[in-house]
Parts: C-alpha cells; structure tokens; sequence
C-alpha cells in the first residue's frame, strides 16, 4: 500500500488524510485525496481513495472511487473498485464497477454491478413500490382501454 502512496504522491501530490485509531467522528466528512481510517466514523464519507484499517469501524454512507475494507463497515458504499479483505466485516449494499472479496470476509451485502454508476443514481430517487402501485390501480377512476397507462 505504501509504494502506492508515494508513486500517487509524486505523479499528482495527493496527500492522505488520517483518521487515528484514537479518534471518534461523528458527522460528514469529504476529502478530495486518500482517506485511511483506523480509528471510528459514524456518518457520510466522500473520498477519491478511503482505506479501512484492520480494527477501524465505520457506519455510514461511503462514496469514493476506490475502497480497501480490512476493518468493520456497516452502510451503502458507492466505488468503482472496491477490496474487502479477509479480516473485513461489512453490512449493507455496495454499488461497484469492479469488486475483489477475500476468502474468509464476514460479508452480508446486497451487491449491485453498477460500471456507469446508473444504478447508484438510480437508488438515490424514491421508486413507487408494489403497494403504490395497487393503490394507484384502486382507485375510482374510469380505465380507458387505448391508453397504455390504463
């Protein structure tokens, strides 16, 4: 990982911001560089790169264009490539373009492939759910035939 760090920090001088195993957050946070977290987060984090450390725990929503899980998240993360080790725990809904799960990861996700970031869009917006629609189809207003909406 650290070979990484400088090669991006001499191509583009992109620091990394840390989030000490010492340190407890509670609200939003954005960082425009690399974001390591080894201590706790509870709340929205929006990152070029976010690294969770072994013991970190973060709950919240993450949108980053990578994330590297070796520690405890519970939220939706929205990546492009996203790597949860064999140490990781992770709890929710993951949007991603490309993903790498290790052997052994305690993972209870629901998994969306989503290359050109549709569905993430998507999931933001309220959809009508099933019962919405029975109650639009219930109500008393004549049905025309031709329409295709009914």
């Amino acid at each position: 990982m650290m070979a990484k760090f400088e090669k991006n920090t001499d191509k583009n001088n992109v620091s990394e911001s840390v989030i000490g195993s010492e340190m407890e957050i509670f609200g939003d946070i954005k960082c425009n560089g690399i974001m390591r977290v080894v201590g706790k987060v509870k709340g929205t984090i929006n990152c070029s790169e976010l690294i969770v450390e072994q013991n970190a725990y973060i709950k919240g929503n993450i949108s980053a264009g990578s994330v590297s899980i070796d520690g405890d998240v519970t939220g939706v993360v929205k990546t492009k490539a996203i790597e949860i080790s064999s140490n990781a725990s992770f709890a929710g809904e993951v949007f991603y373009a490309r993903i790498a799960i290790d052997s052994g990861a305690n993972l209870e996700a629901k998994l969306n492939h989503d290359p050109a970031g549709e569905k993430a869009r998507q999931n933001t917006k309220m959809k009508p759910t099933e019962s919405e629609n029975k109650q639009v189809k219930s109500e008393s207003q004549p049905k025309d035939p031709i329409s295709p909406n009914g």
